[in-house]
């Protein structure tokens, strides 16, 4: 009678055993898949940071494009009225007229034709410049809101509303034994 005591002990010792390592491998593969479904998260967002980061630094080089071919569009405006001056020069005019004209003329050292091309060459680079910068920019845009959406995705879960409140589910031993 003893040995069925002992086998029945050792097989119940055994059930145990067997239903503890269950759970804590279930345990150790739940806490391993949360933690690798936070570490894709993570990555998520900072996939998201970095797009964020290249459309500000897109957006302040197209804004100092912008401001370098609005300088080079005045120069090339003032330097545009000094070869009209110098054309104007050859023309019979009035001596206050003829005076003001001649000075301007004066004023500029490099010849007006030969900066006027190079200014309008560079103004052509610059509007091409700002052409490419804000299809990039476009385009990392486009790449932002598909990794935003994507996040979504990897953070939606349906049993869970909005991610706010976590409730179990409740037991059906709980209400039976207090309806008993």
């Amino acid at each position: 009678m003893t040995l069925f005591f002992v086998l029945d002990f050792l097989i119940w010792v055994y059930e145990k055993f067997s239903f503890l390592f269950f759970v804590f491998r279930y345990s150790r593969y739940k806490e391993w898949k949360i933690a690798a479904h936070r570490r894709v998260v993570l990555r998520k967002k900072s996939q998201i940071a970095e797009h964020h980061r290249k459309l500000l630094l897109f957006h302040t080089q197209v804004s100092l494009e912008k401001s370098k071919a609005i300088d080079i569009s005045f120069e090339l405006s003032h330097l545009r009225r000094i070869r009209e001056a110098s054309v104007a020069l050859n023309v019979w005019q009035p001596e206050d007229v003829r005076g003001s004209q001649k000075q301007m003329v004066e004023q500029c050292v490099v010849p007006a034709e030969s900066r006027i091309r190079a200014l309008e060459m560079e103004l052509r680079l610059f509007k091409q410049q700002i052409l490419w910068l804000e299809k990039s920019h476009r385009d990392e845009k486009r790449r932002l809101d598909t990794a935003k959406e994507e996040l979504e995705y990897m953070k939606y879960h349906p049993l869970r509303k909005n991610g706010h409140s976590i409730k179990r589910k409740k037991l059906k031993i709980c209400h039976s034994s207090f309806g008993s």
